[in-house]
């Protein structure tokens, strides 16, 4: 989807329920359809794979392997050094994940300013269906949409009735602030400020190529829509330790299209790879797309420590997202979970993330970072950009 036939953020919005699938509409003014395609055999126990120019059949018991994150192998080892970590799937559900995939990207690529978002939810192992999520202002965009997509159902909900975002104030007074302030180890999870806002700091950003630590939260804590690149380039970013604020670093620069702003640490000042009051605390690495892809499928949820709301829990409601919600920039590579109350002014900026599948005692892989939640009637979801994007797109990971 492209940037410049957007509407402002308080005119698009979306929803992904609350109404019927047989095309009626709610007080909300929400429409929502289903366009069903012939997809991926999921009653039987073949699938149709169509590779090096030969359509082969898989049996839906044959696996192959994934690799479902990046993972360093211990917290103080070279964060360039990130090692792959992989898994047997379904070769059936991972196939039709690939097309869902290349669906996504080829709506993306039709830039129709009607849709809103669209993202891919994966089928389950045992029934391998991937179908899209389609959200616009106008339902005649499936009618552009057939003409690019096939093989993949499609959910459509129409919006065209929605309120502007409201505003509200937080109350900072009841933001976690870090428990102790050790210039060399500051967490991830704790109230952070910009002059003007509030957000929920990352647990250390790490350039993929020089290894170097950055603090990270939402761009949009420094106002603007987090639209900013360079404007805000020098300014401070603080955390309140013992009601008092202590500048920990100065913008780098922002990434509108991420809703994520780079801070290098000054004063002696440094990132730690934890997570405050998460158990466990340490972050270890991130997931890929095909990672979150594979706890979608298998019901597993995400949690997330935001300064003011704490910890919440939510499933993964669709990935490899497009969304136009909020800001004037749309924003690619979302991840999208949770419910509404899995996020509140304030948290912006804040991880989710996962145990560790093979050291779910000592560590945990990140999901993504989350920015903004839902406000509409019939909306209730939680989204911000995947880790996996920051580091395929920006070369800058967990």
């Amino acid at each position: 989807m492209s940037n410049e036939d957007r509407t402002d953020a308080s005119d698009a919005s979306a929803d992904t329920g609350g109404s019927s699938d047989d095309g009626s509409r709610s007080q909300s003014g929400i429409d929502r359809r289903t366009l069903l395609r012939t997809g991926l055999n999921t009653g039987v126990a073949a699938t149709l794979v169509w590779g090096a120019g030969t359509a082969n059949y898989v049996s839906s018991d044959d696996l192959g392997s994934i690799t479902y994150a990046l993972a360093r192998p211990s917290p103080d080892a070279d964060p360039t050094a990130l090692e792959p970590r992989t898994k047997d799937v379904p070769i059936a559900w991972h196939e039709s994940l690939r097309l869902a995939f290349d669906a996504q990207e080829a709506i993306h690529d039709l830039g129709l300013s009607p849709l809103i978002s669209s993202f891919v939810v994966p089928g389950s192992h045992d029934r391998p269906e991937a179908s899209l999520s389609v959200n616009a202002t106008d339902e005649d965009v499936l009618e552009r949409i057939d003409g690019v997509v096939s093989s993949v159902p499609i959910d459509l909900t129409v919006v065209d009735d929605v309120p502007p975002l409201p505003e509200q104030e937080t109350d900072v007074d009841t933001a976690y602030e870090v428990a102790a302030l050790e210039p060399d180890a500051v967490p991830g999870g704790v109230v952070c400020h910009s002059d003007g806002s509030a957000g929920t700091l990352t647990s250390a950003l790490f350039d993929a190529e020089d290894g170097s630590r950055y603090f990270a939260t939402s761009n949009h804590v420094y106002g603007d829509d987090g639209t900013l690149e360079d404007e805000h380039r020098g300014e401070p970013l603080d955390v309140r330790y013992d009601d008092q604020r202590e500048q920990i670093g100065e913008v780098v620069r922002g990434y509108p299209a991420a809703d994520l702003v780079r801070v290098e640490p000054v004063d002696g000042f440094r990132p730690t790879t934890e997570i405050e009051r998460a158990e466990p605390s340490q972050v270890i690495g991130q997931f890929t797309r095909d990672g979150l892809a594979d706890l979608m499928a298998r019901d597993a949820t995400l949690e997330k420590l935001g300064a003011f709301s704490d910890h919440t829990v939510g499933e993964i409601e669709g990935v490899n997202a497009v969304t136009c919600y909020a800001g004037e920039v749309c924003k690619p590579g979302q991840l999208v979970w949770g419910d509404e109350d899995a996020l509140t002014d304030g948290d912006s900026g804040s991880l989710n993330f996962h145990e560790d599948p093979e050291n779910p005692e000592e560590y945990v892989l990140v999901g993504g970072i989350n920015n903004a939640r839902t406000w509409w009637p019939g909306g209730d979801f939680t989204w911000g950009t995947a880790a996996h994007h920051l580091l395929e797109e920006y070369g800058m990971h967990f």
